[in-house]
């Protein structure tokens, strides 16, 4: 018994002696808290410098309607999310610096009371006995393009549409809100996502993300970000990247500097060996990255063919989007860039196309490559309820044809294309961009939207819209119409493909027998109008027959003994006809 009690004592010696009796700790510096806040979600970001070394504090974050708490956390006591003290919820308990809360009412004010608490201390946790506050009103509204937010850019085209762009983008606000340290906690907003294992929230990292295998999660705060140590290597730290390097616009320059829609998180080693080199496209890197993104010699046109870094394709887009953002944001001030740091790589001192001509080639040529996606759309909503402006270019990407068509550097763009039936007539109509060394436009039909036929041209006049006539209909249900675009110096491109169902225009054909074992009979309600394929495919897909059909025949015989039994479909087609049956063989 005595050397139980012995034993006891020890043991409380050794815990009194290991745990110091608990003082108050210190709250985070009152400029260092932060709220970034959308219609329904609510960041919160601190600095921990004044407990430094910060090993046994917690932060209590306390999150309420009211501007007071009727009563404060209890000394002893842990509290967990949801909890609820003096009439506040709390919303984090935890040793991070970065916090988010979702779910919150727009256009309601919240009030937030963070405090302080020391642990591994005798009656821990013990708390600092006053709080840090502060309130944020959530945006009064939802995602999406306000009501006529470009309604003063309709109809323009060129340097008066970027012009109305940036009267409608340009950022008033001297010092932005969230500021470059804002940035941090707006990010955890912005660019968050969830693993591949959708059981975590990590940063969206273009730098690093890795849309086909495995990649770095960095979670937000601690102790993946960039607090000035570390990240010698991918996967150990993310900071902020100018994907529009600062030293362009001169260095730290807001609103430039903290601009949401140039600055973005990233792989601190990547970002580090990105540097200032512009975008471009290249063929022996001398550093790829985990993720596939490319650093060295620029091998898109031969302009320019220094240094360049190329992102993956999954991102490219993205960028170039972004890119095309500054110039409009800040066509005030970019045409006197071009003299900062190596941004002569890329600006050609103007503020109407702003880039040299490979530039601004490479960009479109990526915009197109890489259309807008629902990762774009997002961010621009939520980056326009925390900065309060928008990426047009993402909004309307039709934009960036419109707005650099009068350089006469990029190549023609269809801007709209569509079909109409006129009675027995098909009426095609499109407008396209500016036209610089260009010929004319063939328009070419289809009756499965896979075999192309030319059925006329129209010569490129640089008109507003075009419009071709098909006055000689097929005999089928629908058609698919494309253009093909054709330069002086016969290079060409296709637009989209459209489609128009014809009424009252249905072909068909007699099958017999049917069911049948060796010979097949086709009967043709009218001859063909030319020369036809004639395929035979089975369930899968795969051609079994093939033979060439003669103009104006009407009877077809098919020998199909080598065919097994199951079901088949016939195809006749040429640029006027398609005929489609099936049969079955039963042997």
């Amino acid at each position: 018994m005595k050397r139980i009690l012995f034993l006891a004592l020890l043991f409380i010696a050794f815990i009194n002696d290991t745990y110091s009796q608990c003082t108050t700790p210190n709250l985070p510096n009152s400029s260092s808290l932060v709220l970034n806040n959308t219609d329904t979600q609510l960041a919160v970001y601190f600095d921990t410098t004044a407990n430094s070394p910060a090993t046994n504090i917690y932060y209590l974050g306390i999150l309420s309607n009211t501007n007071t708490l009727s009563n404060t956390p209890v000394n002893g006591n842990i509290y967990n999310v949801g909890d609820n003290i003096g009439g506040g919820l709390v919303i984090f308990y935890g040793k991070n610096y970065i916090y988010k809360k979702t779910g919150l009412t727009a256009g309601s004010t919240y009030y937030l009371f963070l405090y302080t608490a020391q642990t591994a201390c005798t009656g821990e946790p013990y708390y600092s006995s006053s709080s840090l506050d502060a309130s944020v009103t959530m945006f009064n509204g939802g995602p999406g393009i306000p009501a006529n937010y470009y309604d003063a850019a309709t109809g323009l085209t060129c340097t008066n549409l970027k012009t109305a762009l940036y009267n409608i983008i340009k950022p008033t606000i001297t010092n932005p809100a969230p500021s470059y340290t804002g940035l941090w906690g707006a990010y955890f907003i912005t660019d968050d996502r969830l693993n591949d294992g959708a059981n975590k929230t990590i940063v969206w990292d273009m730098y690093s993300d890795n849309p086909s295998g495995s990649e770095c999660e960095s979670n937000f705060g601690s102790p993946y970000q960039d607090k000035g140590t570390g990240g010698t290597v991918e996967c150990e730290r993310y900071n902020r990247e100018h994907s529009f390097p600062r030293a362009w616009f001169g260095g730290n320059v807001d609103p430039m500097y903290s601009d949401m829609f140039i600055v973005y998180p990233t792989d601190k080693k990547v970002n580090t060996m990105r540097g200032n080199f512009p975008f471009g496209e290249v063929s022996s890197p001398s550093y790829t990255s985990n993720n596939g993104s490319k650093l060295g010699p620029n091998t898109y046109l031969t302009e320019y063919t220094g240094n360049a870094f190329e992102p993956i394709d999954e991102y490219k887009g993205d960028f170039a989007r972004s890119t095309f953002y500054v110039a409009t944001a800040y066509e005030n001030a970019i045409a006197a860039w071009q003299s900062n740091s190596n941004a002569g790589s890329v600006l050609n001192g103007t503020s109407y196309q702003c880039f040299d001509n490979w530039y601004l080639k490479l960009l479109y040529k990526w915009h197109l490559q890489d259309p807008v996606s629902t990762k774009e759309i997002d961010r621009n909503n939520d980056v326009y309820m925390l900065q309060g402006n928008r990426n047009p270019f993402i909004d309307h990407p039709e934009f960036v044809a419109q707005v650099w068509q009068c350089t006469g550097v990029l190549p023609v763009t269809i801007l709209s294309f569509n079909a109409q039936k006129n009675g027995e007539t098909v009426s095609l109509i499109w407008n396209a961009s500016y036209e610089t060394n260009f010929k004319k436009y063939e328009i070419e039909r289809s009756g499965d939207g896979t075999g192309f036929y030319k059925i006329g041209e129209v010569a490129g006049t640089n008109v507003t819209d075009y419009l071709f006539t098909d006055n000689n209909l097929p005999i089928i249900n629908t058609v698919y119409y494309r253009l093909k675009l054709v330069d002086v110096d016969g290079h060409f491109e296709y637009s989209k493909t459209i489609a128009i169902r014809i009424a009252n225009n249905f072909s068909n054909a007699m099958v017999y027998p049917n069911p049948t074992k060796e010979h097949l009979f086709v009967k043709l309600l009218q001859p063909l109008k030319e020369n036809s394929s004639l395929l035979i495919t089975d369930m899968s897909g795969r051609i079994v027959y093939r033979q060439q059909v003669a103009n104006g025949q009407r009877n077809i015989n098919l020998d199909i003994a080598s065919l097994t039994t199951g079901r088949y479909f016939i195809k006749i087609i040429n640029s006027s006809q398609l005929i489609n049956e099936s049969f079955i063989i039963f042997k």
